[in-house]
């Protein structure tokens, strides 16, 4: 006599037939549930059990990049106040300055949420040359005119700094 087999159902989703197998844990899961990676299609709980491989912070790391993202940004923004147009250099330069020392502080250890607290550090702390100019100059352009203050300029170049800077370390740190 022939056995009749019974369809196989999603484990997430028990109302769900399906012919599709975690390449990990063998169980059925439907195509709402598979994640595709380059070996096969995996579960859910097999692809949060592997990220959590990935995320190998530790509470103090973020302190650290913090602070560290902050001190780099605010020199930059020092610096940058002087030079005018190659403060869009200095921006890229203190980017790249602010990733290789804090992944050297923090022996490489990665999250997904680093990135957010370090683009938070380097607008936070590329904003006090902008916040002191707003405070000496508007009252100076109100007596002159806008037109005849040559200064705006160097608010133009710290708004490029601090955009600059912030995106950079955004950017590198997006994977």
């Amino acid at each position: 006599m022939s056995e009749i087999n019974a369809p196989l159902t999603c484990t997430f989703h028990p109302k769900r037939e399906t012919q599709l197998r975690c390449n990990r844990c063998d169980r059925p899961i439907c195509i709402k549930c598979a994640n595709h990676t380059p070996t096969g299609y995996r579960c859910p709980e097999c692809i949060r059990s592997q990220q959590k491989i990935f995320v190998t912070t530790k509470w103090f790391d973020f302190l650290i990049a913090f602070a560290i993202t902050g001190v780099i940004s605010f020199l930059g923004s020092l610096l940058s106040s002087f030079l005018g147009f190659y403060s869009i250099l200095i921006a890229m330069g203190a980017g790249f300055l602010v990733i290789w020392a804090v992944k050297k502080a923090i022996k490489n250890r990665r999250s997904p949420l680093l990135k957010f607290v370090m683009s938070t550090a380097a607008l936070l702390f590329s904003l006090p040359p902008i916040i002191t100019w707003v405070i000496i100059a508007v009252p100076y352009i109100r007596e002159v005119g806008f037109a005849a203050s040559g200064g705006v300029y160097s608010l133009i170049w710290y708004l490029f700094y601090s955009i600059i800077i912030t995106s950079n370390v955004f950017y590198q740190l997006r994977k």
